[in-house]
């Protein structure tokens, strides 16, 4: 068996991936360098950029990192809206909806981190053309004044499942 070694990587090294508002480079996944437990990536949110649609991961923990700019990550149930700044961690465990957005007039930079391993867009091509048009994980209601919120959740072998809770404002 041959001895794994260590592996430097950039994102110049890696094919961008753009999406609405923004652009990801997975750096780290079984994908690009073989990882076995973990994948890891940087996105870059435009100016006014918002990442849809917000989700969660049914089998995954995910921790995001702001490296530079400022941004606001959106998440629970009740979409709270967490203000976050460089060195700023917000860590979420299996299950919990999640989404970033960069209200300021300069980019946002930050680091993602999920395990085990597999990113949602490789597992749910559905989801990454819903990005890629920046359709929104919820949508507001209609003239009825009901809130319809939808939640994609994936487990590991990136098969999703969508719910909806509905109410009235």
């Amino acid at each position: 068996m041959a001895k794994k070694k260590a592996v430097k990587i950039n994102p110049h090294d890696v094919e961008p991936i753009k999406l609405s508002q923004r652009v990801n480079y997975k750096l780290v996944d079984p994908t690009t360098v073989d990882s076995e437990h973990l994948t890891f990536g940087m996105v870059i949110v435009e100016p006014g950029g918002t990442c849809e649609p917000g989700h969660s991961h049914d089998d995954q923990e995910e921790i995001f990192f702001c490296l530079t700019g400022n941004g606001v990550v959106v998440a629970d149930d009740d979409h709270k809206e967490i203000p976050i700044q460089p060195k700023d961690a917000v860590f979420f465990p299996k299950g919990v909806y999640h989404s970033i957005k960069n209200p300021y007039n300069t980019p946002l930079e930050a680091l993602w981190i999920i395990s085990p391993a597999g990113w949602v867009f490789d597992r749910n091509p559905e989801m990454k053309a819903q990005a890629e048009k920046g359709v929104k994980g919820c949508d507001n209601g209609t003239e009825s004044e009901i809130i319809q919120r939808r939640y994609l959740t994936f487990d590991s072998q990136g098969k999703g499942k969508e719910s909806f809770e509905s109410s009235r404002t």
